[in-house]
């Protein structure tokens, strides 16, 4: 019966039909018959088997034609991954069916395999996160200059603007794209060595077999055989575990924004979207709080992926075994929270009124740094910020206005005129470089989508 990842209730929850489908039962035999298939096509090419035996042996290379639950019942009786799928392809190349697996070993197959679900997988990530890029780039276009409370430490720290918070996640993101082009160069190469890496069963033919082999699966060469070397994973789970840990800041940071108490932003909410079994009124982030759940599971995939590198010798099954699980269980899992995060930023709610309501919680505080460098300029940095300190303090304490303490203080108003004073706390006044740096990041972005393009 199917788990809690598969399952009927449950599976819309942790992933996507669309990347469920790419490591399929069907999917992988599927692309193992696709390895045997390429095989005997190299194999024909070097003059080793007959060119007709590789045409039948192509032509059955169909998953459709085989029965998953008899080789599931020969993997479990024989204890061999591989070996009832090889028969079954044998019978039904017929003649042609001695030439099956000719000169390969089981982790050929595996690896290659593996790697052409991981080449459709990886197309399915890189789309969707180039798709949330194109959600927030007019995003920030639209907000580059409208001023929001800054919050460090969980406080009200400067004003920002919230096409500035947007352009963090567009650079992120970015980046991100970058490193899936990498992971395609480093990952996706094909495997064909035989038993211990030397292909010494197919003698002098072995490199002819070999390119020819990675011109019919469509995958290139690697410099050496991998099967004791998995940093190509390693670095793959990596790279994914950065995605998911992109996708829960953003996922967490838009369910904060939406908290009553700050309300400046928030999922959008479908007409049959169940805020609360029990509570009518909530608006809870639910997409934004399942895509953390699979978030954290992705995230703690990497550091056993990284274990998996210490490979004992030339071949060590305990390692390739444990990738069977770890890298569908890895796609799945990060595509789902991406497939929630989708939801989130297709449509993100956003309340500027509430942003700059929230500017003046502080009565002016916000911008005490503004109003310590101004009169930095006239006494010098370390007095101004003692008299700044004393000042916010008083306004905190009286529930007062940082400009009425301003006004009424003599110190101050012996260097700054009222007109003056009232500039520096005005938030809007106190942007710095922020639209000019969410203009780079537009254009570098609007680059990357360029150069990442297939």
């Amino acid at each position: 019966m199917p788990t809690t990842l598969d399952c009927s209730i449950m599976k819309h929850v942790f992933g996507t039909r669309r990347m469920r489908e790419v490591f399929d039962s069907r999917k992988l035999l599927q692309s193992w018959l696709d390895v045997w298939a390429a095989l005997a096509e190299a194999e024909a090419d070097a003059g080793l088997i007959p060119a007709e035996a590789a045409k039948k042996i192509r032509s059955v290379a169909k998953a459709e034609l085989y029965d998953l639950e008899k080789i599931g019942a020969g993997v479990e009786s024989g204890r061999h991954i591989l070996m009832p799928s090889i028969r079954a392809l044998t019978e039904k190349s017929g003649d042609a069916g001695k030439y099956v697996h000719w000169g390969t070993t089981s982790q050929d197959v595996f690896d290659t395999g593996l790697v052409l679900q991981i080449r459709d997988a990886l197309a399915i990530i890189e789309d969707e996160v180039r798709a949330q890029i194109g959600f927030l780039l007019p995003l920030a276009e639209r907000y580059k200059s409208h001023a929001m409370a800054g919050r460090t430490h969980w406080q009200h720290a400067v004003p920002i603007t919230f096409g500035l918070k947007v352009a963090f996640w567009i650079d992120e993101l970015g980046r991100h794209l970058e490193r899936l082009q990498r992971c395609r160069k480093v990952v996706l190469v094909c495997q064909m060595s035989g038993s211990a890496g030397t292909f010494a069963s197919l003698g002098t033919s072995g490199p002819a077999v070999q390119e020819a082999f990675a011109k019919h699966v469509g995958l290139p060469l690697p410099d050496a055989p991998w099967y004791n070397i998995r940093d190509n994973f390693s670095e793959l789970v990596s790279t994914l575990g950065m995605i998911a840990a992109t996708t829960e800041r953003i996922c967490n940071e838009t369910g904060r924004l939406s908290s009553t108490e700050i309300g400046e932003v928030w999922e959008p909410q479908t007409k049959t979207q169940v805020g609360s079994s029990a509570m009518p009124q909530k608006r809870n982030p639910i997409n934004g709080e399942r895509a953390v759940a699979n978030c954290h599971l992705v995230r703690g995939l990497v550091p056993v992926m990284q274990g998996l590198m210490v490979v004992a010798h030339e071949r060590d099954m305990s390692v390739t075994a444990a990738e069977w699980l770890l890298l569908p269980q890895c796609f799945i899992l990060l595509d789902g929270a991406l497939s929630l995060a989708h939801r989130i930023l297709e449509d993100l709610q956003v309340d500027p009124q509430r942003m700059t309501r929230n500017l003046a919680l502080t009565g002016g505080g916000i911008v005490s740094e503004a109003v310590m460098y101004g009169l930095g300029w006239k006494m010098g940095r370390g007095e101004a910020h003692e008299l700044t300190i004393k000042m916010a303090r008083q306004a905190h304490a009286e529930h007062k206005e940082l400009i009425d303490v301003m006004l009424a203080n003599k110190e101050v108003c012996a260097i700054l005129s009222e007109a003056e004073m009232r500039e520096l706390v005005k938030p809007e006044n106190y942007l710095g470089v922020a639209q000019s740096v969410v203009d780079r990041v537009l254009s570098s972005a609007a680059a990357r989508l360029d150069a990442t393009r297939g």
